[in-house]
């Protein structure tokens, strides 16, 4: 009996043993993913930054220009020359500002449910609440954007579109001179195209210091929680 009862402790053991080498294996698995992932997504938040900074950049530059139009208008001769003037236009309306990050790790992890294997409840929550941030954002670009339509608009209608390439930026994709002589000067003088930058530059600065800020903060703080988790 004694023999029997050794055996059956010994087989108890054995599998005791067996569990944990098993659990052991699954948690080094799970630990490996897991950093696996913070690695590649150190990498996607890294150049999402980069893509940020170049959005607030254009954005700030954006309405910078607009802001040494609206200065310049008024009821009066207008204290600028035609091409000052086209230069001014085109490179305030010439890009659109857009942040799209790639979200491709990020959005595997979510959607395949391995957001679970994140041990920092801080980074989990980050990660988790990201889209939510970006959705915002996309709102206030998109409110930017229609401005700056109106504004192009404006200038599409009561100015002379041709002439202002060809001042900006001289002859491109074959573009020839107007054959009309209006000019684009007399746009200084619009009060609609003035309310219309004051809201270009509204929606500019207010989507650079409330939105793209705000989105900065949590870039860095996922980059920050992502090198803690690295480094331990």
């Amino acid at each position: 009996m004694l023999y029997a009862l050794g055996e059956i402790l010994l087989v108890v053991i054995g599998i005791l043993i067996a569990l944990q080498i098993n659990n052991w294996n699954e948690n080094l698995k799970k630990q490996n993913l897991e950093r696996e992932y913070l690695v590649s997504l150190k990498e996607e938040f890294k150049n999402n930054s980069l893509a940020l900074n170049k959005a607030v950049i254009l954005n700030k530059e954006n309405a910078d220009n607009a802001l040494k139009m609206s200065n310049f208008m008024g009821p009066d001769t207008p204290e600028i020359t035609e091409k000052e003037f086209a230069v001014l236009a085109m490179n305030m309306t010439n890009w659109e500002v857009q942040y799209r990050p790639n979200k491709a790790v990020l959005d595997e992890i979510i959607s395949s449910g391995k957001l679970a294997i994140f041990s920092n409840n801080k980074l989990k929550f980050a990660l988790s609440s990201s889209n939510g941030i970006l959705t915002k954002i996309k709102f206030q670009e998109e409110e930017h954007a229609v401005v700056r339509m109106q504004v192009i608009a404006i200038m599409n209608a009561k100015g002379n579109a041709k002439k202002m390439i060809l001042d900006a930026e001289g002859e491109t994709f074959g573009i020839k001179e107007s054959k009309f002589k209006l000019g684009n000067l007399q746009l200084l003088q619009s009060q609609e195209l003035e309310n219309e930058l004051i809201d270009f530059i509204l929606t500019a600065r207010y989507l650079n210091e409330n939105y793209y800020s705000d989105l900065k903060k949590e870039i860095d703080l996922v980059l920050e929680l992502i090198d803690a988790e690295l480094t331990e």
